[in-house]
């Protein structure tokens, strides 16, 4: 079974489910193998998902999703720079449409301590911007879900930014 089974359904007739946001980094980066492409690009929708979960996007958010994307990817400054870029344009007009497109692929590529690592990183861009909100935190246990995690591991990443969650400043 190939790791583009995922993004394609299974009968002939049946229309091409790749997401959007997978088709614009794949036309981007053409030397990259697949599977660098479609863990990028799910970990980049994700990121984006939760940074636009209050409806606007700070720069150090940006800036996180950036750092995040260094460590958990093999990608360079441009490539992170430009997928970045691309992941935010797509989550404005997607706003929720594709979150399965972005978890199928991590959950069965990657193992439980990686996929925790980005539920870790997606709460660091959560507070990056002073303060991780109510809707962001119910985003990241949405994702922490779909990543096949347990609760446990919901807890133990949002523990890492206790101190920035709105839900206990006064």
């Amino acid at each position: 079974m190939s790791i583009w089974d995922t993004f394609f359904a299974k009968t002939n007739a049946a229309p091409d489910f790749t997401s959007r946001l997978h088709k614009k980094v794949d036309s981007l980066f053409p030397n990259k193998s697949p599977e660098e492409i479609l863990l990028a690009t799910c970990i980049a929708g994700l990121m984006a998902r939760v940074a636009y979960a209050d409806m606007k996007i700070e720069n150090s958010e940006k800036d996180s999703m950036k750092k995040a994307l260094s460590h958990l990817s093999n990608l360079n400054k441009e490539e992170v720079d430009a997928i970045t870029t691309l992941a935010i344009d797509e989550v404005k007009d997607l706003a929720g449409l594709e979150n399965h497109l972005y978890c199928k692929p991590i959950s069965e590529n990657l193992s439980e301590m990686e996929r925790f690592d980005i539920v870790k990183a997606l709460f660091e861009l959560a507070a990056s911007d002073g303060g991780a909100s109510n809707n962001e935190g119910e985003e990241i246990r949405y994702i922490c879900t779909a990543l096949l995690l347990e609760h446990k591991h919901f807890i133990a990443a949002r523990a890492g930014v206790l101190d920035k969650l709105d839900s206990l400043k006064n």
